[in-house]
């Protein structure tokens, strides 16, 4: 086993990791607050892309671009919830549907403004770093950094801020919460809108490293739901480490096998796992945090 194949497996599979970390994430939050499977998730991470691509292609730079992005996905997240989940929330399988509306409609709204082209942006870091004997892109060693940075952050947000604070206790038990004076609403539409602001994160990340296509964001929403389920499906801890497995697992599986059979070694590992626990490797609860 050469030395040099195995460093670079890793390091795929710590860039895999963390994007898959980044939407598993963006799932839990909406998942744990609000009961709804958010298949239009995907459709986000896109829309992240294509917008990156937009506003690269009239001369913004991409360091400006990137919070704009982000910015723009969080607005419209509070949008989405406050227009459509909100109004369905004591039947989350209209919520589901929901969610497979939107799937429907940013779809046909990508192919009629985009087309099926691929699109391609400037990499933002054209260095590439000598490690070990491996060559690694910096941007692929910037998927990992600003995820590791949104992580620690995302951490203290949950942990030490009122409002961290009140979206676990609002996930744990949403009525003992609004008894406690806890805005429930308010703070569920701020987890839809972390969620998708993560989402279109984890889309322009992506736009770093791979091609712009209509089928960006259905791999890693398969993977982030794959990531949550495994963690346990409430726990954001859960979430990165499943991510952590699952990155790990389909690059080494792709390096030392092939990308067709990673994908069917994911979901083989996924199903040991949880004939194993069933609740997944961490407790299914919010109050789980990074």
């Amino acid at each position: 086993m050469s030395s040099e194949l195995f460093l670079q497996a890793l390091v795929n599979g710590l860039m895999l990791a963390a994007l898959y970390a980044l939407v598993a994430l963006g799932l839990t939050l909406i998942f744990g607050l609000l009961d709804v499977v958010n298949f239009a998730h995907g459709q986000l991470i896109l829309l992240g892309a294509y917008v990156l691509s937009s506003i690269v292609d009239i001369g913004a730079n991409f360091w400006l671009a990137l919070p704009i992005v982000v910015v723009g996905l969080v607005v419209l997240g509070v949008v989405l919830d406050m227009a459509l989940f909100a109004r369905v929330r004591d039947e989350p399988i209209n919520g589901l549907l929901i969610s497979l509306g939107l799937v429907a409609i940013l779809e046909n709204a990508f192919h009629v403004i985009y087309g099926p082209d691929l699109r391609r942006v400037a990499p933002p870091i054209d260095a590439v770093i000598d490690v070990a004997g491996i060559r690694i892109s910096g941007n692929r060693l910037l998927v990992i950094v600003v995820t590791v940075v949104v992580l620690v952050a995302l951490s203290y947000f949950l942990r030490r801020t009122r409002t961290g604070k009140a979206m676990r206790a609002t996930a744990e038990a949403d009525e003992a919460a609004g008894l406690m004076g806890i805005r429930v609403e308010r703070i569920r539409h701020i987890a839809f809108a972390a969620g998708a602001g993560l989402a279109g994160l984890a889309g322009v990340l992506m736009a770093t490293v791979y091609p712009i296509e209509p089928s960006l964001g259905e791999g890693p929403l398969i993977m982030g739901f794959a990531a949550l389920i495994l963690g346990g499906s409430r726990s954001p801890l859960g979430a990165v480490l499943g991510a952590v497995v699952i990155g790990m697992v389909q690059s080494f599986g792709t390096t030392y096998l092939s990308s067709s059979l990673a994908d069917v070694l994911v979901f083989a590992f996924l199903i040991l796992i949880l004939f194993w626990r069933p609740q997944g490797l961490l407790r299914a609860r919010l109050e789980t945090a990074l």
